[in-house]
C-alpha cells in the first residue's frame, strides 16, 4: 500500500475497542489500493485486503507526537467516536515514519462528492429535501454528542467532504479531533469557507468554532454551493456574505440550490427556516452563535425527526 515496507519493520496494527481482528499490517501492506484524496492531515487511501474486506486508510503527515502520547490520544478519539453518526476507528499503526489510522470504508463516499464535484446530475439528484435534511440532523446530532464529552471536546474540521454516507445515506462524520493528534504549533491550513472568524489554525478551534462551520455545512446543502476553496484553489464563495446579500438583492427563493426548487411549495416553510439558523450559526460574533443541542433541536421541530 505504501511505497517503502522498511518503516513498519517489527511493528503491528493495534485494534481500539470492540474492533476483531480480521486482518493484520501485512494484510494491509499487501492490499490493493486506492488514493481517495488529500485532507488537511494527510492522504486518505481505500485498501482492498485479501479476505474481501474494504477498509479506509489515513496516512498523517507530519505527525511528531511520541508513541505513548499518540496512544493516550488514540484511545481518547476512539471513545469519542462512540456515535451512531461518527466515523469509528477501528485500529492503527504507529512508528517514527509512519502513522496510519484505519476506519470503514464509505462506498457512497462523502457529500462533497456527490453535492459539489462534477459527477452528473443523477448522483446529486439522489440528495432530495429529505435526505438533505437528514445529513444535517446526523451532523448536528453527532456534533451535540461530541459537545457534551466535556470542556473544550469539538470535532476541529467540519466539511462536507468528512461527511461520509452510507448507502442509506446515513451520516459518517470523519475527522473527528485528529487535530489532537498532532503538536500545537503545527502549521495546518483549514479550509477558508468553513473557518470561523476567530479561528487562525487548527488548535483554535472550539465547540463555537464547530458551530460556525456546521453553519456554513448547512448553508452548503440548502444552496448547493462550494464554500470558500472547497475544492480547489480560487474556488467556491463565501457562503454566509453570499447569502446575506443575496437577501438584500433578490427573492429568498433564489438563494436554494435549483435542484430544490420543486421542493419549495411542499416544504418551503422547512427550507427558510433552515436558512434562518444557518445565519444564526454563522454569527462572526461567537457568543451569538447557538449550541449544537439547540441546533439539533431546531432541526428536529422543523423537519420532525425521531432521535
Amino acid at each position: 500500500m505504501v511505497q517503502s515496507q522498511t518503516t513498519f519493520v517489527n511493528h503491528t496494527l493495534e485494534f481500539s475497542g470492540n474492533s476483531t481482528e480480521e486482518y493484520d499490517l501485512e494484510d494491509l501492506l499487501r492490499s490493493e489500493a486506492e488514493l481517495l484524496g488529500k485532507g488537511t492531515f494527510g492522504f486518505s487511501y481505500k485498501a482492498e485486503l485479501g479476505n474481501g474486506k474494504t477498509v479506509a486508510v489515513k496516512r498523517l503527515k507530519d505527525c511528531c507526537l511520541p508513541e505513548e502520547e499518540f496512544k493516550q490520544k488514540i484511545q481518547e478519539l476512539a471513545k469519542l467516536s462512540d456515535h451512531q453518526s461518527l466515523l469509528p476507528l477501528r485500529a492503527y499503526y504507529y512508528s517514527k515514519d509512519e502513522k496510519l489510522l484505519i476506519f470503514d470504508y464509505m462506498p457512497m463516499s462523502s457529500l462533497a462528492s456527490l453535492l459539489l464535484h462534477d459527477n452528473g446530475m443523477a448522483k446529486k439528484a439522489s440528495l432530495t429535501w429529505e435526505i438533505r435534511t437528514r445529513i444535517a440532523y446526523g451532523v448536528a446530532r453527532a456534533l451535540e454528542f461530541l459537545h457534551a464529552q466535556g470542556p473544550g471536546v469539538c470535532h476541529g474540521n467540519i466539511r462536507s467532504s468528512n461527511v461520509l454516507l452510507t448507502n442509506c445515506f446515513d451520516v459518517r462524520l470523519s475527522e473527528n479531533g485528529i487535530f489532537r493528534l498532532f503538536v500545537p504549533n503545527s502549521k495546518f491550513v483549514l479550509i477558508p469557507g468553513y473557518q470561523a472568524p476567530e479561528v487562525e489554525n487548527a488548535y483554535d478551534v472550539s465547540v463555537k468554532s464547530d458551530v460556525y462551520s456546521f453553519g456554513v455545512l448547512l448553508l452548503e446543502l440548502l444552496t448547493g454551493k462550494a464554500p470558500l476553496e472547497a475544492i480547489g484553489k480560487n474556488s467556491g464563495v463565501d457562503l454566509p456574505s453570499w447569502v446575506r446579500d443575496m437577501f438584500q438583492e433578490k427573492p429568498i427563493i433564489d438563494v436554494f440550490d435549483s435542484m430544490l426548487l420543486h421542493n419549495y411549495q411542499n416544504f418551503g416553510e422547512q427550507m427558510v427556516q433552515l436558512l434562518q439558523l444557518a445565519i444564526c450559526c454563522t454569527f462572526k460574533n461567537p457568543s451569538k452563535r447557538p449550541s449544537m443541542v439547540a441546533v439539533t433541536n431546531r432541526i428536529n421541530r422543523t423537519c420532525s425527526f425521531r432521535s
